[in-house]
């Protein structure tokens, strides 16, 4: 049987097709890519797609059954979710590692109560979804429905879930009965037992049912019967299955690249060394986060911005050096589908990527520090221990074929961040590179074929010598 996975990304639209052999057997037979056509999905996936399959119309290969299809979308930033909890390191983080999961990036974030001037920024800018957290069940709930008036009488026009502290579940549909409301179970309904998976589902249910709306999948929709997901959602699930499927990989961090964001996905279980005590929640065994500030293309302008700092650090003594690689950022975001011309802006490129590595991975990974205690010195973590991972994979269009991109320079650039806390990332690893870009195509086939795409993407990678 062949099938074929398309992804939708913010610049390319790459293509797969794939044949069955067997039961965990996936043969690559053909790849396409086509720039993205922002302004209508449709035009550009239909394009690649027939370059695939090598068709003029695959219309009737897709209706006849001659091949199934499996698709995917990140385009346009991917899926943009407001996250609002109580307590920033409690329930706010738990909703953050629950959109986190279901494929969005985190447009913005609120603890405690709204203000004045946080709904007018909801309105102004409204999320494709709000994830209304709070409230452990029994809890606190003065916040939680203080926040449901205001946003009731708020001008937000998008859909809401609420998955905070059932006891106001009530009240809150009373409130929002106005508003694009989903009710599901709290995602933290004790301090020790995250229950992110129904939240999680509610927000691919309403990527699905609403959100392909108004940007041609509805298109894709109608002419090929078949609804998209979330990219980051299918390749966190392959993530999963990886760690599942090979003792070898059980234990890997991923660092998805693209051009409007850097995605970093790490399995790993949550550990702790002697002597040190975990602070805030407990992490999922696997983990998302993406950085809508880093990217290769899209995003390139933004990030001159968000690392400045270490960007004047490096041309200190180069002052034109510096005003050049400001100028190429300008450019990229510009004209997204341009690639570089001459050395220097192959160098460029290649800062920009150490850049996005650098910044992502830091914030992706959990930190340490020693704090005094009445029993003696103690180290305090915050997040997870990726230390042990011995295994570093690096995806997307830039990260697949940088043969000579040297990771290890950059994956953990300093020892210790802004406050002086020890960053706990990988120091000794090997890299592989997904070559082919065949990840987050990977990913779709494994909605049909979880094992043989699992064992697919393993074989796929390119170790890259240090």
């Amino acid at each position: 049987m062949r099938t074929v996975s398309v992804d939708i990304g913010s610049t390319w639209t790459k293509a797969a097709l794939f044949e069955i052999e067997g039961d965990n057997n996936l043969r690559l037979l053909n790849q396409a890519v086509t720039p993205t056509t922002t302004h209508h999905l449709a035009e550009g996936f239909f394009t690649c797609l027939h370059h695939l399959l090598e068709v003029a119309n695959a219309r009737p290969l897709l209706r006849r059954g001659d091949v199934t299809l499996k698709y995917s979308s990140s385009a346009k930033g991917g899926l943009a979710v407001a996250a609002m909890g109580l307590v920033p390191s409690i329930t706010l983080e738990a909703a953050k590692v629950t959109a986190h999961s279901a494929g969005a990036k985190i447009a913005q974030y609120y603890a405690y109560t709204l203000t004045p001037q946080d709904i007018r920024q909801l309105e102004a800018s409204p999320p494709d979804i709000l994830l209304f957290a709070g409230g452990t069940d029994g809890g606190e709930t003065r916040y939680g429905l203080n926040n449901a008036r205001l946003l009731a009488t708020s001008e937000l026009d998008c859909a809401i879930v609420y998955a905070g502290n059932r006891d106001i579940q009530h009240e809150v549909q009373q409130l929002l009965a106005r508003k694009q409301l989903t009710v599901v179970d709290n995602i933290l309904p004790e301090l020790d037992s995250p229950n992110p998976l129904p939240a999680r589902q509610a927000i691919c249910d309403i990527f699905l049912s609403r959100i392909v709306k108004g940007k041609g999948l509805d298109v894709i929709v109608d002419e090929t019967g078949e609804t998209p997901m979330p990219t980051p959602w299918t390749v966190y699930e392959l993530v999963k299955l990886m760690s599942q499927h090979d003792d070898a990989w059980q234990s890997f961090m991923l660092i998805d690249m693209g051009g409007a964001t850097t995605d970093v996905y790490s399995a790993c279980a949550s550990t702790l060394s002697p002597d040190t005590v975990l602070h805030g929640l407990p992490e999922p065994f696997v983990k998302r986060t993406v950085e809508g500030d880093l990217g290769m293309r899209v995003s390139a302008a933004v990030v001159g911005e968000s690392t400045r700092a270490l960007i004047d650090s490096l041309f200190a003594m180069q002052p034109d050096l510096h005003a050049a690689f400001y100028r190429y950022l300008n450019k990229l975001a510009a004209c997204p589908d341009s690639l570089p011309t001459s050395p220097e802006e192959h160098r460029f490129d290649a800062l920009l990527a150490g850049l996005c590595v650098a910044y992502a991975s830091e914030r992706h990974a959990g930190t340490k520090k020693a704090v005094a205690t009445s029993a003696g010195t103690v180290d305090l973590q915050i997040g997870r221990d990726l230390t042990p991972v011995r295994k570093v994979v690096g995806s997307g269009g830039w990260l697949s074929r940088a043969a000579t991109f040297d990771i290890h320079r950059w994956l953990k650039y300093r020892d210790l961040d802004a406050r002086g806390n020890r960053i706990l990332l990988p120091t000794q690893f090997d890299y592989y590179r997904d070559e082919k870009g065949l990840i987050p195509l990977l990913a779709n086939s494994a909605r049909l074929y979880p094992q043989a795409a699992a064992l697919a993407s393993i074989h796929c990678l390119t170790p890259n010598p240090r």
